[in-house]
């Protein structure tokens, strides 16, 4: 890959790993280096980047927009194990172990990827330790998701349930608890939380009545965060 800005001024990979939340912490030099792997990938919505099944060849990085995680289910349904948006890390499990991929993976709107094959990222890995560190941290963090995500499931109601799915998703807490729009459809929402479209759309009508959010085309915008926190911590923390 040219490390040349392009005559359109579009950002080097060296830039945009620089910019990235995980991969930017490296040192410049192992910066440099691992640019010199990656290639750039856009996609539309609705794009399958990969299948629960394929061969796990590389890792995948976000650099705009968000990535839908999921995996089908018995009844031909699917359930959203994770929403992945721009500055996160996916694919390292297969990437690790080589084994096929876990989930499939979908573009939820238009997106921007860095991919980095296998091959070339793991001798990268075995030089630099604080990456492999920080990969632990991924996986670790995943399992907690989906530990809370089927206590969750099984332990809470409608409202307390779909506030925890959109307060994750929205990364809010008490202290950064801004508007926010994401590109997400009432379904989606649901295959999240193991509930019903119907009884989904209801629960967000209601919140939209309150104020609290509002419904868009494949939108939902978060107007009161800090009500759908508070929501979300009276409902029960799993961790």
């Amino acid at each position: 890959m040219s490390s040349l800005i392009s005559a359109r001024g579009a950002p080097t990979a060296v830039e945009i790993l620089r910019s990235h939340a995980i991969l930017g912490k490296l040192p410049a030099k192992s910066l440099e280096q691992l640019a010199t792997y990656v290639t750039r990938r856009r996609v539309a919505r609705g794009t399958v980047l990969c299948a629960k099944g394929d061969p796990g060849t590389g890792l995948m990085a976000v650099v705009r927009g968000t990535v839908k995680i999921s995996v089908p289910t018995a009844d031909g349904h699917e359930a959203v194990l994770n929403v992945i948006r721009a500055g996160e890390l996916f694919g390292e499990i297969a990437l690790l172990d080589g084994q096929p991929r876990t989930a499939d993976a979908v573009a939820m709107d238009e997106c921007e990827l860095m991919v980095i094959e296998r091959r070339d990222f793991l001798p990268f890995v075995r030089d630099q330790p604080d990456i492999a560190i920080k990969l632990i941290e991924i996986l670790c963090g995943r399992l907690r998701q989906t530990s809370e995500q089927v206590e969750e499931v099984m332990f809470l109601g409608l409202e307390p349930r779909l506030a925890k799915a959109v307060v994750r998703l929205g990364k809010f807490d008490r202290t950064t608890a801004k508007p926010a729009t994401f590109a997400i459809t009432q379904r989606e929402l649901s295959q999240m939380i193991g509930m019903s479209r119907e009884s989904t759309n209801k629960q967000l009508r209601a919140w939209e009545k309150r104020k609290w959010v509002r419904l868009g085309r494949g939108t939902l915008t978060v107007l009161n965060p800090e009500a759908l926190v508070e929501i979300s911590e009276e409902g029960g923390n799993f961790e």
